[in-house]
């Protein structure tokens, strides 16, 4: 191998949105370091084109709080060898940022971020490092110092649907009771709840009483 020859860094692009994958491969293909070896646009053809082509990172073009992208993510970075993997995606807060760094991503970058900045994670993922993009740092460091003031509340971060789905939650009722309260389904009712409880880190109905209460959003 020839000595001062650097090695361009093979990116395997997944996602199944076509016009984004086109936008990212055109900006990949205008920088020297970056060989695109290949472009998934499902889950079995990422596992496919992982072997076929054995990609230095894999850039997944992802929605934050989806189930099946955040699955394939952990399965392509455990898988042996592992597999370095970048998440760019649309802006997240707090909790699904970390699930992201969970399922095994080395990088998030948001969507609403430069493409410097998603071309400067593919590389720190290359390298084996963690990179988050500035509003992904900036999420984590405004949670940082709301804990250490001891200002955990993130009702800012709930919707008007999702308020009015703590305070019936909050007041003893039940899914099936809230979804005729707002008449609205039952299924939206479970995914209002999913919601709330991902975003405020609470689990049970007695914590989200007090969580409500804490708040100020029924009255005790």
């Amino acid at each position: 191998m020839l000595l001062g020859v650097s090695m361009s860094i093979r990116v395997l692009l997944s996602s199944k949105h076509k016009a984004v994958s086109e936008g990212i491969a055109a900006f990949l293909r205008t920088h020297h370091d970056m060989d695109l070896v290949g472009m998934a646009d499902s889950e079995a053809r990422t596992h496919e084109l992982c072997d076929e082509v054995d990609p230095d990172v894999v850039l997944f073009g992802m929605h934050s709080n989806d189930t099946q992208d955040l699955k394939l993510m952990h399965q392509i970075s455990s898988r042996q060898p592992p597999r370095n993997t970048v998440a760019f995606c649309s802006p997240s807060d707090r909790h699904a940022i970390i699930e992201i760094l969970d399922a095994g991503a080395k990088g998030y970058v948001s969507t609403t971020s430069s493409i410097d900045e998603l071309m400067t994670a593919i590389r720190a993922a290359a390298a084996g490092r963690i990179y988050l993009c500035q509003a992904a740092a900036s999420e984590m460091m405004d949670s940082v110092r709301k804990t250490r003031s001891g200002d955990i509340s993130v009702r800012g971060q709930l919707g008007w649907r999702e308020e009015q789905v703590l305070r019936l939650i909050a007041d003893g009722y039940s899914s099936k009771e809230i979804a005729r309260n707002l008449q609205i389904a039952p299924s939206t009712v479970e995914v209002h709840r999913r919601n709330i409880m991902r975003k405020v880190g609470l689990h049970k109905v007695a914590d989200l009483t007090r969580y409500a209460i804490r708040n100020q959003m029924v009255s005790v």
